[in-house]
């Protein structure tokens, strides 16, 4: 008896694709237990992977060919109806609610969905540090479909070719197992080397697949030993995947190792249920409500994350119970599609019986979107010349007055930057030294150090930290930040500077910055004492600058989004500054300098929240370009203010 799965359902699978689908929903939608849910994609990767290679293996074994014009027509018939309504829907309702950038964000992705490539325009912009975080964009989740698409473009070849000739079946075997270890081993090296790229593409992820395919390939023997491993091997392989869903914490260091864990859990199960389809686990999984679910689990993985995201435009701040009741409209409108649309297209005899009509049709739809695409991007072209956005636009880029391409170290750059401003020939200077919450306040450092006539000296990484912490664990980014963090402290001490002012993002104790893992409180202390011992040990002064207050929300996307639909004062894009000052940090940062001499602390907080709210905007400025950053425009009138108390705390006797 061969593990082959044969044209026969299997309850078991569709069950499993339900687990897959809630865990990935639930995730998306903050539950605080499912943070690790986005490894539902992973047990999708590894379905496909056996369902493909089995339904090609089998076709050979009757045929003696497999016809490619066919397996495409199916795979078209089966994808592209929802994913194209889904996009020219998002497309559309992005249309009356997005602000320009946000607009033309969409547009991109759209373009690149109906293309499949979406998971290489995800990776490129996720590495863009100053690019607009991807998390808001409606259509960020079908970076899998593409990974998928791509994965059913090349497969069926790859198949057939290894299936030719004599002893096909080992041969296949091999050669799936020769592209499993080398796309494992550069999944593993990736994750820390490159990790968007590592996440989003399809190289590093193929192995995922592969190991599916491998265990369609594979004989199994039904004998009453194996049974019982296999159904042992099903309930700790349900466990692993359930596991892995809540105690990630993030998506730092995944895939990496860490997506063996779904990986081999999927394989238990699906082993289990070929030699045992009505013992174990398989009843659990062929129960009503997930057998509801698992048919529908295509449409409502391509429904839920623009509900999602639509429903955190229109209210600010939308807590998990409301994302969840998003996720709920999206599950009918899933419903809707599978029936209306998904189930009879796939199934249509007259469609299944003319494989180039399918394809033709198929290519029709995807040219229709783009031209969805298309129009998308125009109208947000249109809107940004719109005098009320136009502003909020260009504030969206207001980061600072500098250079960072010769004043900030980007990416895996270890070089330390050094660049001055103000009288060559002062005697005192000031260090500003951090990552981009210290390049935002760039502006009014400058103009109050410069009015004293003294130098301001700038050592600044986007992503570094001053403090000796990450928020970029189990990237590659870490060694190269602690490289550069150590060169710029020695670099800081040679240079004795009056004083130094650090100032480093904290968000990422109560969020990860991105998709990765939140750091601990403790991480933290003992990040900054790191640093501080360090400076305090070479003489030099320092001031730890609090952070800014942390917005639960995009605060220019929101104030855009009001004036578009002209719904006056920006009123419900302000925010509690309770939550948003993050108190916990800030006392972590100063138990951190518990008996270390020359650290000063600099809290402007009542400068940016004077009331029990952060507004979005004061005196007409934006005051916040994104959901942790000043604009710089609004950084420079805080100028006034910061002189007297940077330079009281300077003048402190030491």
């Amino acid at each position: 008896m061969s593990a082959l799965p044969d044209s026969s359902f299997r309850p078991d699978i569709e069950g499993l694709r339900a687990v897959a689908v809630l865990l990935v929903v639930g995730a998306h939608c903050g539950i605080p237990w499912c943070a690790g849910g986005f490894i539902g994609v992973d047990v999708f990767f590894v379905l496909s992977g056996y369902l493909i290679t089995g339904l090609l293996v089998a076709e050979y074994c009757a045929t003696g060919r497999i016809n490619l014009a066919k397996f495409y027509a199916r795979r078209a018939r089966r994808l592209v109806p929802a994913s194209a309504v889904v996009l020219v829907a998002t497309t559309a309702f992005a249309a009356t609610c997005f602000a320009p950038q946000e607009l033309a964000a969409t547009a991109r992705a759209a373009g690149s969905a109906a293309l499949y490539l979406s998971n290489v325009f995800f990776d490129r912009t996720a590495s863009d540090y100053f690019a607009p975080a991807v998390e808001g964009n409606p259509l960020l989740h079908t970076w899998s479909l593409g990974v998928e698409e791509q994965f059913y473009l090349l497969w069926p070849v790859l198949v057939l070719g290894a299936y030719r000739g004599l002893h096909r079946a080992q041969r296949s075997s091999w050669t799936l197992a020769a592209v499993a270890s080398a796309s494992l081993g550069w999944c593993l090296y990736a994750t820390r080397a490159a990790p968007t790229f590592a996440f989003y593409e399809l190289p590093p992820r193929a192995w995922e697949f592969a190991a599916g395919g491998l265990l369609a390939l594979l004989p199994a023997a039904p004998s009453v030993r194996s049974t019982r491993f296999a159904l042992a091997g099903a309930c700790a392989g349900l466990l692993a995947i359930v596991g892995a869903g809540v105690l990630l914490r993030g998506g730092a260091g995944f895939p990496g190792w860490r997506a063996l864990i779904p990986v081999s859990g999927t394989l238990a199960l699906l082993h289990a249920g070929s030699v045992a389809p009505r013992r174990g686990i398989a009843p659990l999984l062929s129960v009503a409500p997930l057998q509801f679910l698992g048919a529908r689990s295509y449409s409502w993985y391509l429904w839920h994350w623009p509900f999602v995201v639509f429903a955190a435009a229109l209210v600010p701040g939308l807590g998990v119970g409301g994302k969840l009741i998003a996720a709920l409209g999206a599950l009918l409108a899933a419903s809707l599609t599978f029936r209306l649309l998904e189930r009879p297209i796939r199934l249509n005899p007259y469609l299944g019986a003319r494989a180039a009509l399918s394809l033709t049709l198929a290519a029709g739809v995807t040219l229709l979107a783009l031209a969805a695409t298309w129009g998308l991007l125009q109208l947000a072209a249109q809107r940004a010349l719109d005098a009320r956005l136009s502003t909020i636009s260009a504030a969206t880029s207001d980061v600072a007055d500098l250079s960072n391409k010769t004043c900030v170290s980007q990416g895996l750059a270890t070089e330390v930057k050094l660049c001055e401003f103000g009288p060559a020939t002062a005697g005192r200077a000031v260090v500003l030294f951090g990552d981009s919450h210290a390049i935002q306040w760039f502006n009014p450092m400058r103009t109050a150090v410069v009015s004293e006539g003294w130098r301001l000296i700038t050592v600044l990484k986007a992503g570094c930290p001053a403090s000796d912490f990450n928020s970029h664990p189990a990237s590659s980014a870490v060694d190269a930040c602690d490289e550069w963090r150590t060169r710029a402290i020695e670099r800081i001490t040679t240079l004795r500077p009056t004083a130094v002012v650090m100032a480093s993002y904290t968000g990422a104790t109560i969020r990860g910055f991105r998709d990765e893992e939140r750091i601990s409180i403790e991480a933290l202390q003992a990040g900054t004492h790191r640093t501080l011992m360090r400076l305090a040990a070479a003489g030099v002064p320092v001031v730890v600058l609090r952070d800014t207050p942390l917005p639960p929300f995009d605060v220019a996307a929101c104030v855009a989004r009001r004036e578009l639909h002209e719904l006056g004062a920006a009123a419900t894009c302000d925010f509690d500054a309770a939550v948003a000052r993050n108190d916990a940090a800030f006392a972590a940062e100063r138990a951190a300098a518990d008996g270390l001499a020359g650290v000063y602390f600099l809290d402007l907080t009542d400068l940016i929240c004077p009331d029990q709210s952060c507004a979005a905007t004061r005196n007409g400025l934006l005051v916040f370009r994104d959901d942790n950053h000043l604009t710089g425009a609004f950084a420079q009138t805080l100028a006034p203010a910061l002189r007297p108390r940077l330079f009281e705390l300077l003048r402190t006797p030491r």
